[in-house]
């Protein structure tokens, strides 16, 4: 399974992707060690929304982790068909046929690296959360940064989630058919968010109060803990009842054309 893992690791541009994460890492640190230093720059306060001062580059430190966790989603979420893609384009299913690899293990090892991947995002992320909250001063900036941190669990068990969804689609039907599914869904969706911002009651969103739910975070932290615990063990169960939907599409598949 080692070969397989690096075969898509390679088919991602894995090393470059590594580069990339480990250069931006450095400079966000060397950044926020240089704002906290005497020599660093000081504070520039702007009114936020609810007219408290804030200090702004601590909020474009903050931001770093928030764009960083929602870019991984992005990445994650194009992974899952390329490593399928990748395989049909090379013809890996026919040179893998005269190999001693079972097709629970070419199946298992595509999770596998899924799963992988989404833990070194998280793991990359809760880096750059730390480095961000470091010398952080109490305030809105801090606070905005520890309530992203309470869901965090939760937004890369989704991306678990839907690859969960996505693996047995992508086998049933293939690369390019499972991505025509995966972008008709997609537009759907787009529709429906058009058709809310033109006729849905928009004041749901003006109406919403980062204090509050700070607030609400704040009396509800053992409930977000105990989320926090629940969802990555719920979302693992489903992605293993996923993996052997996968694998029983996979063998009558390959069943079918042999």
């Amino acid at each position: 399974m080692g070969g397989l893992l690096y075969k898509d690791f390679i088919s991602i541009r894995g090393k470059k992707v590594s580069l990339i994460l480990s250069c931006l890492l450095f400079l966000f640190l060397s950044f926020r060690l240089w704002k906290a230093s005497p020599m660093g720059p000081g504070p520039v306060m702007v009114e936020n929304a609810y007219g408290e001062m804030v200090d702004f580059v601590d909020v474009l430190i903050f931001s770093f982790p928030a764009f960083f966790s929602i870019g991984s989603m992005t990445l994650l979420s194009l992974w899952v068909p390329n490593v399928i893609r990748n395989d049909e384009k090379n013809k890996i299913r026919s040179y893998l046929t005269a190999m001693p690899v079972g097709k629970r293990t070419y199946v298992a090892e595509k999770y596998v690296f899924i799963g992988i991947c989404v833990y070194a995002s998280f793991s990359v992320y809760l880096i750059s959360h730390v480095i961000a909250v470091c010398y952080m001063e109490e305030g809105a900036s801090l606070d905005l940064a520890m309530l992203w941190q309470s869901f965090a669990i939760e937004l890369f068990s989704f991306a678990l989630l839907v690859a969960s969804i996505e693996f047995p689609v992508f086998f049933a039907f293939g690369a390019e058919k499972g991505q025509m599914i995966k972008t008709g869904i997609m537009e759907c969706l787009g529709v429906l968010a058009i058709c809310y911002l033109f006729f849905g009651d928009l004041d749901v969103l003006e109406k919403l109060d980062l204090e509050k739910l700070i607030r609400w975070a704040e009396e509800h932290d053992f409930a977000l803990i105990l989320m926090s615990v629940l969802s990555p063990l719920i979302t693992l169960g489903i992605y293993y009842g996923s993996y052997r939907i996968s694998v029983r599409i996979y063998e009558r598949k390959e069943g079918a054309d042999e």
